[in-house]
């Protein structure tokens, strides 16, 4: 639940902070165009999310000859409590028939917490002092854990899509 403030103060981690760039999966197979759908059932069960928390921003899909070339981006935004959520970027594209062709799916797994900054109270430097203390002394551990279930989730995404592609390649 981000918050809907005009002015607010945002915290942004990667996943992985020793790998803060995209994770890449690449498929080689028949009928790239089926991934569609498995990836994004693939995305709801791993998170835990509902439709309403995927959104499609980009779908292009068209023909290059006798095969299907597709390109699709969804970001997914999974509340974990007031002030935390996940926020993460998935791009499948690919191109290929029934018999054969090839994909690549590319994410980017982001924790985000937002503290509103509207009121006067908010922005007050007793608020704030009394926010980071908070922040320092109670929720800075319930993030930690929030990201390491995050690396948790990523990795077993990326087990499972690897099996499909396995599987289905």
């Amino acid at each position: 639940m981000p918050a809907f403030a005009r002015t607010k103060l945002v915290m942004y981690d990667n996943c992985f902070e020793e790998n803060p760039g995209e994770i890449y999966l690449k498929y080689v197979g028949p009928n790239p165009g089926k991934l569609y759908h498995s990836v994004y059932n693939l995305i709801k069960s791993i998170w835990r999310c509902a439709d309403g928390d995927i959104q499609e921003e980009q779908y292009n899909w068209g023909k290059k000859g006798e095969a299907d070339k597709f390109k699709i981006r969804w970001y997914m935004h999974k509340d974990l409590d007031k002030f935390t959520y996940y926020w993460i970027r998935f791009d499948l594209s690919g191109e290929g028939d029934d018999k054969e062709g090839k994909a690549s799916v590319k994410f980017k797994p982001v924790l985000m917490t937002e503290y509103p900054q509207d009121t006067v109270w908010q922005k007050s430097l007793f608020y704030e002092m009394m926010r980071t203390m908070w922040h320092s002394v109670f929720y800075k551990e319930k993030r930690r854990n929030y990201l390491e279930n995050c690396r948790d989730l990523t990795s077993l995404f990326t087990k499972k899509a690897k099996e499909f592609f396995e599987e289905n390649g």
